[in-house]
């Protein structure tokens, strides 16, 4: 089957809007993105993901007790030389858009400048998950390569940061990053954000295949749970305030997830205080701030966490997207580390050939949404829009690249 063609100016069609908030699906509007979607046989494989999430290292300076990926901690890693080449081979392959993520702690690995610097100056647009601790040190590539930086915070005070995100000196970094984030937003050219997930210890329960889960005390950092639970709801809108005076472009407030991606809920109290704090922080937004709720804060705050369910038996954005790690190279971030929905090995096998290979196509075939993925996935609107796309029952006028991780 053969994807939508690009309509002309003559056709009628459905044109997203492109304002203060942009749902998911408008990017796969965009000239290039289209260009991509035209060039994929959708009976058999894309010529190439159009976004890579990348993870550089699995190391990471922090030891978060809610880290999803705490159990893929310090598991492979990218030598000098094959993290260069795998960057070329990546730009080689036509892959448009990279996001730094982990994993570990991306800014970590010895040769991040030098893949910085390649992507930006083979025109590959820049984004960058990080905990914001190394960021004086890139000072020099951090400004003007990235078209956005999010760190993830989760607290207003040194002191929760401390206990949410420790570090093994014992002391709070959190004094550390607002400086590096404040040093950013003076000379950045994209976007800088402020990610804080709603964490409330001992006060959890999640929804999963297996029935409602309820979530115990997590251990600190020594391995010993703490005497009295915490959390950090009283800080939203302190850390709003906070992220306003440093000059980032917007708040982010999400819902904590499980190591499934499956969504975790607060007790009724809580998230009544929760959501009573996240609309005063909308009072902040100006025109140069905004506060940001993710897509499932609604339902969050509503404490509804039904299974997601899909309606469709493939996941077409996996031919679009793709996980990249040392430990393999996955469809997605919601498998990262599962086996059977591992495409290769990117230490053994190059990009391309694994983007190609067998692997990946017997997995692309196995994978089934309708079965496998019933958490909440980012991407469930974007594949619904592109199968009315495919099926040739939307049609779409190009708009112009505005936002090209898609």
């Amino acid at each position: 089957m053969s994807a939508s063609p690009l309509l002309s100016p003559t056709d009628s069609p459905i044109v997203p809007k492109v304002g203060k908030t942009l749902a998911l699906q408008d990017k796969l509007t965009q000239r290039s993105v289209l260009e991509r979607v035209r060039a994929t046989d959708w009976s058999k494989s894309s010529p190439a993901p159009f976004v890579v999430e990348f993870d550089p290292t699995t190391a990471c300076n922090l030891a978060c007790p809610d880290c999803i990926s705490r159990d893929l901690l310090n598991q492979g890693y990218f030598t000098r030389d094959r993290i260069r080449e795998l960057t070329r081979e990546m730009v080689s392959a036509g892959v448009k858009a990279v996001v730094l993520i982990g994993g570990g702690e991306p800014l970590a690995h010895p040769e991040i400048r030098w893949v910085i610097n390649y992507l930006h100056e083979h025109g590959v647009k820049l984004g960058l998950t990080t905990n914001g601790t190394l960021m004086h040190k890139f000072m020099d590539v951090l400004p003007t390569k990235f078209d956005w930086i999010r760190v993830s915070m989760d607290a207003g005070t040194a002191e929760t940061f401390q206990k949410i995100r420790p570090s093994a000196s014992g002391k709070s970094l959190f004094d550390d990053v607002v400086d590096n984030m404040r040093a950013l937003a003076k000379v950045k050219t994209g976007k800088l954000g402020y990610s804080f997930m709603l964490y409330a210890e001992g006060h959890f329960d999640r929804q999963s295949t297996q029935g409602r889960v309820v979530i115990p005390l997590q251990p600190a950092f020594n391995g010993r749970a703490p005497a009295q639970p915490y959390n950090n709801i009283d800080e939203i809108y302190q850390a709003a305030e906070l992220a306003k005076e440093i000059g980032c472009d917007y708040f982010e407030i999400k819902p904590m997830y499980d190591e499934h991606h499956f969504l975790v809920l607060m007790n009724p109290s809580l998230s009544s205080r929760a959501q009573a704090l996240s609309l005063q922080a909308k009072s902040l937004e100006s025109d140069q701030f905004k506060v940001l709720m993710a897509t499932k804060m609604k339902d969050y705050f509503a404490g509804v966490s039904d299974i997601e369910k899909k309606s469709y038996s493939r996941c077409a954005v996996a031919q679009l997207r793709t996980l990249v790690t040392p430990s393999g190279v996955y469809v997605c971030p919601y498998f990262r580390g599962r086996d059977d929905k591992r495409i290769g090995d990117v230490t053994e096998t190059d990009f391309q050939s694994i983007w190609n290979g067998q692997q990946r196509k017997d997995v692309m075939n196995q994978l089934n949404p309708s079965h496998d993925c019933k958490m909440h996935c980012i991407r469930h609107d974007s594949n619904l829009f592109l199968e009315s796309m495919i099926a040739d029952g939307v049609k779409v006028l190009p708009t112009d690249d505005f936002d090209l991780f898609i």
